[in-house]
């Protein structure tokens, strides 16, 4: 989801943090109750993702009209189809003309790296948030904290906030989306 303005990136990491929070605060309640309120989660999410729907609804609809347009277009118009490149009607194939060369697939070596840096990123934070919590949760237990998972919960925010901050930040500059 792509933040148009810095007060809605700071609204979706605030909500996401919470959502983190609280499914965090959920691993001290019994299976059912903890169960329940992650269902709820899940529900709380699911709306707030329908009602930020719209906006893809209506993108949807919009590249659905261009589809019509282009499938319903008159065979007899001035512009060959991009399926029969030679004009004849046919789709082009590779064995129906040798010379034409084929339009080989070209890898963006950059593009690629990209790609993988953000897989590794996520990858180690994902991996090292979960060392961190074992390690907090760890000590909170060895310390005799009352409630061990709901102070890790409220440990675990700042950092959930700054993760998701700077991922709504990273989505909110990067050039050539559509907002």
């Amino acid at each position: 989801m792509a933040s148009a303005s810095y007060s809605r990136a700071v609204t979706v990491a605030t909500l996401n943090t919470a959502f983190t929070s609280a499914w965090i605060a959920a691993r001290e309640l019994p299976p059912a109750k903890r169960r329940l309120v992650r269902l709820g989660l899940v529900a709380v999410g699911a709306a707030g993702y329908a009602a930020a729907a719209p906006d893809a609804r209506r993108a949807f609809r919009e590249i659905r009209s261009e589809v019509d347009a282009l499938r319903d277009k008159p065979a007899d118009s001035p512009e060959p189809a991009a399926a029969d490149s030679d004009g004849s009607g046919e789709p082009a194939t590779a064995d129906a003309d040798p010379a034409k060369p084929i339009a080989e697939f070209t890898l963006d070596k950059r593009q690629t790296a990209a790609l993988v840096g953000v897989m590794g990123v996520t990858i180690a934070m994902t991996f090292g948030r979960h060392q961190l919590e074992k390690r907090w949760l760890a000590r909170l237990t060895r310390d005799g904290h009352p409630h061990p998972t709901r102070a890790l919960a409220l440990r675990m925010a700042p950092m959930a906030f700054a993760a998701e901050m700077v991922s709504q930040l990273i989505d909110m500059h990067t050039p050539g989306k559509k907002r």
